[in-house]
């Protein structure tokens, strides 16, 4: 019996001494490895581990982390049991100190309500026992008309002034009743923020001795991501180009960035893990194509099932729901009963809030298959407001070669086109570019990697330096009939001239028409020793012109077609005027 009540009684010291040794980790990212549409976040802090099971709670981490990319490591000897994520609907109120201040104003606005209406609901009673009793006559009894004077005047003079009471608490009940709500609508804002990061990873391991370790937690998370940019400088068409890559980076993920140590990288961190099985690769125009034999298309990066956004986002919407009606939807006062513009919009702003989805636009981008990484040398910082923040990526001068490229026949502009070569070693991906030549502004342009060859052509826009006129020559042109056939010719004249100081290539464009009717013949009667395409009917003139100096090419061409047939052969623009 003896040694049966002494297992009962150190049961509960066995039971305490297998609860494991609580930590919790209050932590910052520290490193921030950014993919075009994720992010890895890495956390390090240093944790003292007691002997036997310690269990590592850390707080704040985004709630659209995925749990299946957590990496847990530790210096020192550790045994891993386990890693688990888990929500803390609680969380709000540690991290954002404000919380708490707010939570105390809101019940201190209550208590000042409480008393508004105990003080008018006093004032409602003095003002109904003088109701009651404003019968001035009783049983038995006469009153001289000083009486009836002295007692009316008694009635006013206090229902008076209980009234005026009664308007001064109204008005104190519905400033308080603002401001009761004001309190509301700014705890449940702070709240929705603070949710993002209401994640927590739980990591159990077991210790053999007492010691100081450096806990490193590394997880993917979405909301988050990079987009290339790029200024693209000349000064004259002898120098170099100046490119500067930058990065358009956002962050709406829940957790701020506080001077992070920022890599770039444009890996795909969703890839599967699933060996792929090689498929025939099928050549055709324009395209890349690989069919299995059932037909269907080969093997391509398995898209990454996000399965666990669809449980981050409930469990987020449950917190905000939470959130929701205990600040928005109290028993004892509702929002609904004053309606007013300001909570209208405030409320419907709070409910499109509860299924917030991301707030920046992803499109497809095809970029080469080797990975580059970018490390950026300073420190970042980045809200969580999914808001674009530029980054310097690196800048270069490169060497290039100018040409001017024009097509008079649709605009007698002339582009300026800078042809690099060896632009692979670039690292660059499809991107936006802001162009300057000569320290002027010219416009935007557009890098994109996709079908060039060993050289790359980047637009610096027009060159008003450079004077392209294309012109009919009246004399040389013409309308006939013969017998049943008409026949029109035209002949036009393009002349270049280059007003700069240096020597120019430029190359023009026009064309002849192609017939499709066996009955519409088309005859190339000049072109100047251009390049002719039969099949396009494109013709093309490679012009090296000197400083100041003018140069010009003619291109004509007849067509005959039966007399009572109409042929277009003018061709018109449609632009947009004022109509009166």
């Amino acid at each position: 019996m003896k040694k049966i009540v002494l297992v009962w009684l150190l049961l509960p010291l066995l039971v305490v001494a297998q609860k494991p040794n609580e930590i919790y980790v209050k932590s910052t990212v520290k490193k921030v490895k950014l993919f075009l549409t994720a992010g890895e976040m890495t956390h390090e802090t240093d944790v003292k581990f007691t002997k036997g099971r310690n269990k590592l709670i850390f707080s704040g981490i985004s709630a659209f982390t995925d749990p299946t990319s957590i990496q847990f490591s530790a210096s020192g000897g550790y045994r891993l049991v386990s890693v688990t994520t888990e929500m803390d609907f609680m969380a709000a109120e540690q991290f954002n100190p404000r919380i708490a201040v707010l939570k105390d104003s809101l019940e201190k606005i209550k208590d000042d309500l409480q008393l508004n209406t105990d003080v008018y609901n006093s004032y409602q009673a003095e003002l109904a026992v003088l109701n009651t009793n404003r019968d001035l006559k009783g049983e038995n009894q006469n009153l001289t008309v000083a009486q009836i004077k002295e007692a009316a005047e008694f009635y006013r003079t206090k229902t008076l002034e209980i009234n005026r009471q009664l308007s001064k608490l109204s008005k104190e009940k519905t400033a308080l009743n603002y401001k009761l709500d004001y309190v509301r609508f700014q705890l449940t804002e702070l709240n929705f923020n603070e949710n993002q990061r209401s994640n927590q990873v739980v990591v159990l391991l077991d210790v053999d001795s007492p010691s100081n370790a450096t806990c490193v937690l590394s997880y993917l998370v979405s909301d988050c991501g990079w987009a290339a940019t790029y200024d693209l400088a000349a000064t004259d068409l002898n120098q170099k180009i100046n490119l500067k890559y930058k990065a358009l980076v956002y962050n709406n993920t829940g957790n701020s960035w506080d001077n992070v140590d920022l890599v770039l990288s444009t890996a795909d961190p969703k890839l599967s893990a699933t060996q792929p099985n090689l498929l025939p690769w099928y050549l055709t125009y324009n395209e890349l194509v690989g069919k299995s034999k059932s037909g269907k298309m080969a093997y391509q990066t398995q898209a990454y099932q996000e399965t666990y956004r669809a449980k981050a986002e409930n469990d987020l919407n449950i917190a905000n729901q939470r959130v929701y009606d205990n600040y928005l939807l109290g028993k004892d006062e509702s929002v609904f009963e004053q309606q007013n513009g300001l909570k209208e919009r405030e409320i419907s702003k709070l409910n499109a809030r509860k299924d917030q989805k991301p707030v920046v636009a992803i499109k497809q981008i095809e970029i080469s298959e080797l990975t580059t990484e970018f490390k950026i040398a300073s420190k970042f910082s980045c809200p969580t407001d999914g808001k674009p923040y530029t980054v310097d990526v690196k800048e270069m001068n490169l060497d290039a070669t100018f040409t001017h490229v024009t097509v008079p026949k649709l605009d007698n502009g002339a582009f300026l086109i800078a042809n690099i070569v060896g632009w692979q070693e670039l690292d660059l991906i499809p991107g936006p570019t802001n162009v300057y030549f000569g320290g002027v502004y010219v416009g935007v342009s557009q890098i994109d990697t996709r079908n060039v060859s060993d050289t790359m052509a980047l637009s610096f826009g027009r060159d008003n330096k450079v004077v392209v006129i294309r012109k009919l020559k009246q004399e040389m042109s013409s309308k006939k009939v013969i017998g049943s056939s008409k026949r029109e010719t035209y002949l036009y004249e393009i002349a270049v001239r280059n007003n700069r100081n240096v020597p120019i290539k430029i190359v023009v464009y026009d064309q002849i028409p192609i017939s499709k009717n066996e009955s519409i013949s088309v005859v190339a009667e000049q072109t100047s020793n251009g390049k002719r395409d039969l099949e396009t009917g494109e013709v093309r003139w490679e012009l090296s012109i000197q400083p100041n100096e003018a140069k010009t090419v003619d291109i004509g061409y007849s067509v005959k077609y039966p007399k009572d047939a109409q042929v277009t052969i003018a061709k018109f623009r449609t632009i947009s005027a004022p109509s009166f």
